[in-house]
This record gives C-alpha cells, structure tokens and sequence, in this order.
C-alpha cells in the first residue's frame, strides 16, 4: 500500500491525535500518514519511529480552519503522487485493518472511485455506543440517496486520487457540508460504495466542528441544495423540508427522525472497537 496517503486535520488536540495514531493496525503498514495541525497553540510533534508507519506532519500557520487544513493534506498528497488517500479524523478510532480491507476492495474493484462503510458512534464522555449507521451500500443506492442524506461518513472513507481531477478539492463555499458536497460531486459521475461493517469509531464531541455549527451547516445544505435543483426529483424536496424543520427542532428530534427511516440502528455493545471485520457489500 505504498501509493495509499491517509489525511487527518488536528487543531489543539494533540492527546486525540495520539489516540487516533495509537488505534491503526494493519496487517502491511507500508501506507504514509500525514497529520495537518492547523495552526494549534503547541504544534504537533511526532518523533520519527513513533509508529510502524510513515507519519509527516504539515502545519498550517495561522489557523485557517477545517478545509484550508484538508485541501493543504490533498494538495500534498497529490503533489507525490498517491493514487489512493483515506480520511480520519483525530480522536476517531479505526478499526484493525481498515486500511487493508479498503485498499483491496477498490483494488477487485476498478470502477469504483471511492469506497466508505459504515461507523460506530460512541459518548466521548465513557466511551459507549450510541448507535451504528445504516449506510446505503451499493454505489446505485448510494447516487440515489445521497440527494437525501449524505451517504458517505467523512472520516471512513477511500478514494482515488484521480477523482479529485474531475471534482476539485473541498470546496469552502458551503461551510460545515464540504464532505457532502464534494460526495455529491462524486457520486453524479462515478462509482462509490460503502461497506457493511463499521470500520471506524467515531466519538460525539460536544465542542465538535459539527455540534457547534449546526445552524450554519444546516443552512450551507440549503443553499447546496437549491443552487442544484432536482425540480422532478422528490428526494430533493424531501431534502429541503427535512433541514428547514431541523433549524427550528430540538437535535433530539432529528436522532429520532434517522431511526425512525432507519438510518441508524442500535450499537452493539462491544468494548474493544478494535477489532476484526470482514466486509461485503
């Protein structure tokens, strides 16, 4: 997997980020990880021979936030030529060979441009499951979909560099949804699926990027949203009514409202969330 980069923004986290780094094990570590600390107080040092894999750390001065970091990481990797990268986010847990089950599976298959899968999110406060995501799966399920609700978790998935030609970086018009965006953008000419099983373990962070801008992301999806008209699309619809209803309704709401369509189902009650998967889609 020498030709695959893995891309993780940290801003003033440096204890997660070690957590993050602490949790990657697979069976070939021959893949470089590159750590973009965006502009953090204490700069982000790791010592050469941390980790059995290649760590580089990019740092951003000053801060310029979450897509400055991520489009910084990509202009990197682009730049030497990886010709796959995965996305994690400090503090997000992968699970043992994520990287490994990935990289094969777009390997076996060539027409998929990005492969995710589906993610166990967990309390920061102890660390139990709240609910695992249920994901469409197919890459048909997940072009159709995706006008709906994103179908893709940002810090589960792998893409090919190459798509990146076709679709642009991340794209700061639309704060808070540069993921589903550029999902979105993705998806309308190419292949992507997800995996059933989790692969990664994310934690809700109460000062989390996306805890603290839900109005500004809500209205980022709307605006997305209506500078791409489907007119004879109903998804599209159902789209618009679903975030105008979640700027005036508690979050509560919107958690019953996913396992109410069944986006989400209950997390099985495992402490270890480093642990071996087998996937199919």
């Amino acid at each position: 997997m020498k030709d695959l980069a893995v891309l993780i923004p940290s801003y003033n986290d440096t204890a997660a980020l070690r957590r993050t780094l602490d949790s990657i094990e697979e069976e070939n570590y021959s893949f470089t990880v590159f750590v973009v600390d965006d502009g953090s107080r204490e700069a982000v040092v790791i010592p050469p021979g941390s980790y059995p894999f290649a760590v580089e750390v990019i740092r951003q001065t000053p801060n310029g936030g979450i897509v400055k970091a991520l489009n910084l990481g990509l202009e990197h990797i682009l730049a030497r030529r990886f010709n796959c990268v995965a996305r994690l986010d400090a503090a997000d847990l992968n699970r043992r060979n994520r990287f490994s089950i990935q990289y094969r599976h777009l390997d076996q298959h060539p027409e998929l441009a990005m492969v995710g899968s589906n993610v166990v999110f967990r309390s920061e406060k102890n660390g139990e499951p709240l609910f695992t995501t249920n994901l469409p799966l197919a890459p048909e399920e997940t072009r159709r979909w995706i006008v709906f609700r994103n179908s893709f978790i940002h810090p589960a998935v792998m893409l090919r560099t190459a798509v990146l030609n076709d679709t642009g970086l991340y794209d700061a018009s639309y704060p808070h949804i540069e993921d589903y965006v550029l999902f979105s953008r993705i998806v309308k000419n190419h292949r992507a699926a997800n995996l059933h099983d989790p692969l990664v373990d994310c934690f809700v962070r109460e000062g989390g990027i996306s805890r603290s801008n839900q109005q500004k992301q809500l209205f980022s999806g709307l605006r997305f949203k209506l500078r791409h008209p489907r007119p004879l699309d109903p998804l599209w619809y159902a789209f618009l009514a679903k975030r105008t209803s979640f700027l005036i309704l508690p979050h509560s709401f919107r958690d019953r409202l996913k396992r109410i369509l069944g986006f989400t189902k209950p997390a099985p009650q495992r402490a270890n969330a480093n642990i071996p998967v087998s996937n199919q889609i």
